[in-house]
This record gives C-alpha cells, structure tokens and sequence, in this order.
C-alpha cells in the first residue's frame, strides 16, 4: 500500500508541474490561439490486475498501470492509450493504442462514432509482431440524464496479419450521478473471423471526481469480472476476478 500510494503521489505532482506549465504558457502567449470547443485530459491508473477494457478478459494477475490522453472537439477527437505491467513486460497487457475517431450525432441522444488506428504489441520493442490495425464502432444512446446505454465492436488484425483477425462486442449500461458511477457491462468474442469465442460479464462501482486541485481530481472503485463461458481455456486461463482501480485525472 505504501509503494502504492508513493506512486501515485509521484504522479500527481508531475501531471501538476506539467499542467501547470502548459496553462501558463497558454495564457501567457497562445491564449488567443486556443481552439474553441475543445478538450483535453490525461488520466492515469493503477490496477491490481490487467484487464483488456474493450475485450473483457483478465490477461495479468500482477498491478498494472495505464495511461490514456485524448483530444476532443465537437465532432473529432484522438485517443493515445498505454498499458504497462508492472512486473512482467511478456504479458498481452503491455501495449498501445491510437486511433482518430469522429462522431455522428443523429438527434439529441444518438451518436455513432467509428475510431481507427493502430494496436502495438510492445512486450520487447515499440512495435512487436502482432501490431497492427484496429476499427472500433461505438454507438451510444442517451436514456436519460444519468443513464446511458452504448454498444462498441472492436475488430483486431486487419490489415497486417488478417489470418489473426479477431472480434469482440461490447455492450454496457452506465449510470452517473455527483461522484459515484455505476456500470454493468457484457462482452462478446464471436467466431466470425476466429475459433475461439467467450463470454463474460461484468460490473463497476466508482466513487469519481474528488477534486485535489482545480485541475486534478481522483477517482477510486472496483470491478468484477465472470467468464461463464470460454471453449480456448489456454488463452484465457483467468476466468473470473475483482479488480481495485485508483486513477488521477487531469483536464
């Protein structure tokens, strides 16, 4: 715990050096260049275990650390994501992705937004085999205020290794309100391109935004994971599990 909390603290103050220094620097010189209508945020997390987000499997029992920074305006946006594990760097959850999305908005509570890019496996280099391009279809629906429902396809493999062409839906229901957020989520690896199929469901509980600074809030929560369902069990030997998240968000 005291290695964890040490960690965290180091983070934070260097995301509070940075951060600093850019909004100076933007008001100071570029303030009149800044483009309206846009954001950016950078949220960093540490978890006691390694799960793809998108693909809904445990791939590490070991504390993992990621890093996600996007830029967004109204109807585009980028999307850098780095996941680490902290003790084995020979695990699937050493990789990045980037991909450049754009929205689709149909009325007021409709929007489609296709991301694409590249996923980089990097358990030795920046670019090990395995990297490759990656298409991702989000379609989300605003029931309510607090509740939205969002439906995402995650196709793997398509340009450089087709023959490992992979595809995983996802399907979650989140509810927000002040600082707690709750989600319950299911996850599809089909047999479209692949043998290999699983199913898993899963739920979140976040108690979010504890604002540190002006800037910097903190966010904390668990998840469960359940795989009632899997026909490769050597690909994915961890079928269940409760995963402890601490993350600092900077925007």
């Amino acid at each position: 715990m005291k290695t964890v909390v040490t960690l965290l603290l180091f983070l934070s103050s260097h995301q509070i050096i940075f951060c600093k220094g850019v909004r100076d620097s933007i008001d100071s010189v570029q303030k009149v260049k800044t483009p309206r209508g846009s954001n950016m945020r950078l949220i960093t997390r540490l978890h006691s275990m390694g799960q793809f987000f998108y693909g809904g499997r445990i791939v590490s029992e070991n504390p993992t650390l990621d890093f996600n920074f996007t830029y967004d305006r109204k109807n585009w946006g980028f999307q850098f994501f780095k996941a680490t594990d902290l003790r084995d760097n020979t695990t699937q959850i050493n990789f990045s992705l980037a991909v450049i999305n754009k929205n689709f908005h149909i009325g007021k509570r409709l929007t489609i937004t296709p991301s694409a890019g590249f996923i980089l496996e990097q358990n030795h280099t920046v670019a090990d085999k395995g990297t490759d391009v990656a298409l991702i279809l989000t379609t989300t629906y605003k029931i309510s205020k607090r509740i939205n429902i969002d439906q995402s396809a995650l196709v793997g493999n398509l340009l450089l290794e087709p023959e490992e062409r992979d595809w995983v839906n996802r399907l979650r229901l989140t509810y927000t309100k002040n600082h707690f957020d709750i989600s319950v989520t299911a996850w599809h690896n089909n047999k479209v391109f692949d043998p290999a199929e699983y199913v898993t469901y899963g739920a979140n509980l976040f108690y979010s935004r504890m604002k540190l600074t002006s800037f910097l809030t903190m966010n904390a929560g668990v998840s469960g994971l359940i795989m009632p369902y899997s026909n490769d069990l050597e690909n994915y030997p961890k079928r269940n599990g409760v995963i402890f998240t601490l993350a600092l968000v900077l925007d």
